[in-house]
């Protein structure tokens, strides 16, 4: 297999800066399969792994899954590894170990980025068994695959949605001008009609800013990954894309306040409140919603459909999730590796286990018909965004510098410092 350097400058784009502080976890986080040749080493965040996790029911399922793989495997064991919390840094990290080739045998990877990992990690086609590639959402077959050949396996997904309140908005708005008049009619019964982070934050890009560009043609990057949301149709898709948010609060359906939103979460309250009739957000604020005004009045309240596009007619939304990726060497050792995440992560017992006790949506789609997986009244809108909505970031370099500049146009437009024109002007100049 070809191997290429890992260049300073994505090193330093990945997090570079960070990586002392990953360095300091020790051996345990440092890559190689490690344990002796039939231990197989498993990498992980903390929130993914049996080491430094806070979560007990996450640990007991790892726990329990892993020492029952073990047993009926009888040859391997698995050597848990834990990477850094600090999601850049271990990426980072990991790029570096694979770059070098002292990668563990099997690493987690944020999944929109796995595309630069292809020239490291193991072709899995041969190991798959009875789990096939179609069975993934389109969103996740696309890094998944390089060239027709499956490089990694993604685990776990996420989704963004328009989240509307039933009992003050009839029909949920398909397109801007639906919204804009939904807003405004119940602009006398609540506080704030439209709410979506608008704050420096990644949020801001990918659940408030991306759903309205794409579907109104843009792309960020080319081929090569360099950015072009400046140029041509990009930039008039940028402009218009702008131009909406800016309308949200010339209107008077959304708050200048917006701003000091950088996480989806930091609307909970106010969506709690009952002063609020709308908002964008992630698919795991029901959970937390629920908790917070109890399950009856939330489900009673909130309902969730496609983010409002222009036209009403196409949407797009943002997926995120984690993949795994196998670096190890040796064929019988990939074999268990596989087996191994198939048993506990991918598989359709595994990954409806895993998605149940982490919270997470299943990127195959055959797992939302397994008994064990645990469904809502929101999960049928949750699936049918990702398999017909749903888009990646792009894996580009320079996407980290992209998004940064994004957050700050979002932000001086919703503020009024800028016009969309201007703020792009100034995004396009800053990434170079």
């Amino acid at each position: 297999m070809m191997q290429t350097r890992l260049s300073r400058r994505e090193f330093l784009r990945l997090g570079g800066a960070s990586l002392a502080g990953a360095a300091l976890l020790g051996a345990a986080g440092c890559g190689g399969g490690g344990g002796g040749e039939n231990a197989i080493g498993w990498q992980a965040i903390p929130s993914y792994s049996t080491e430094q996790n806070t979560d007990q029911a996450r640990v007991e399922y790892l726990e329990q899954a892993i020492s029952e793989w073990e047993e009926q495997n009888g040859e391997y064991t698995i050597n848990p590894l834990v990477t850094s919390a600090d999601v850049t840094a271990a990426m980072a990290r990991l790029l570096e170990q694979a770059s070098q080739d002292r990668a563990p045998d099997i690493a987690q990877i944020d999944g929109y980025i796995l595309p630069r990992f292809y020239d490291y990690v193991r072709p899995l086609d041969d190991y798959l068994g009875d789990l096939s590639l179609e069975d993934w959402f389109p969103f996740a077959r696309a890094v998944m695959t390089d060239g027709g050949s499956v490089k990694g396996l993604q685990f776990t997904t996420d989704v963004r949605v328009l989240y509307y309140r039933k009992d003050l908005i009839d029909s949920p708005p398909a397109s801007w001008d639906e919204l804009f008049s939904a807003g405004q009619r119940v602009s006398g019964e609540v506080q704030d009609a439209f709410l979506f982070p608008a704050g420096r934050g990644e949020a801001t890009t990918i659940t408030t800013l991306l759903p309205q560009f794409w579907t109104l043609g843009g792309e960020l990057v080319d081929d090569r990954g360099e950015p072009v949301f400046g140029e041509g149709e990009n930039r008039r898709a940028m402009l218009e894309a702008l131009g909406f948010i800016r309308e949200c609060v010339e209107r008077g359906i959304t708050p200048r306040r917006v701003t000091e939103f950088t996480l989806e979460t930091d609307i909970n309250g106010d969506a709690a409140s009952g002063q609020t009739a709308m908002f964008l957000g992630g698919n795991w604020q029901v959970s937390l919603l629920k908790e917070i005004m109890g399950e009856e009045r939330f489900t009673r309240q909130w309902g969730v459909a496609p983010i409002p596009s222009h036209s009403g007619e196409e949407h797009a939304t943002t997926a995120g999730g984690w993949a795994w990726g196998v670096f190890a060497e040796n064929e019988d050792k990939r074999r268990a590796a596989v087996d191994f995440l198939r048993a506990v992560f991918v598989g359709n017992q595994g990954m409806a286990r895993w998605c149940n006790v982490g919270g997470y949506l299943p990127p195959r789609e055959p797992v939302f018909e397994v008994p064990a997986y645990e469904t809502d009244e929101y999960t049928d809108t949750f699936r049918e965004h990702l398999e017909n909505f749903a888009r990646n970031r792009p894996s580009a370099e320079s996407y980290t510098d992209i998004s940064t500049a994004l957050q700050v146009a979002v932000t001086q437009v919703v503020s009024g410092e800028a016009s969309p024109e201007q703020a792009l002007r100034t995004a396009v100049r800053t990434v170079g």
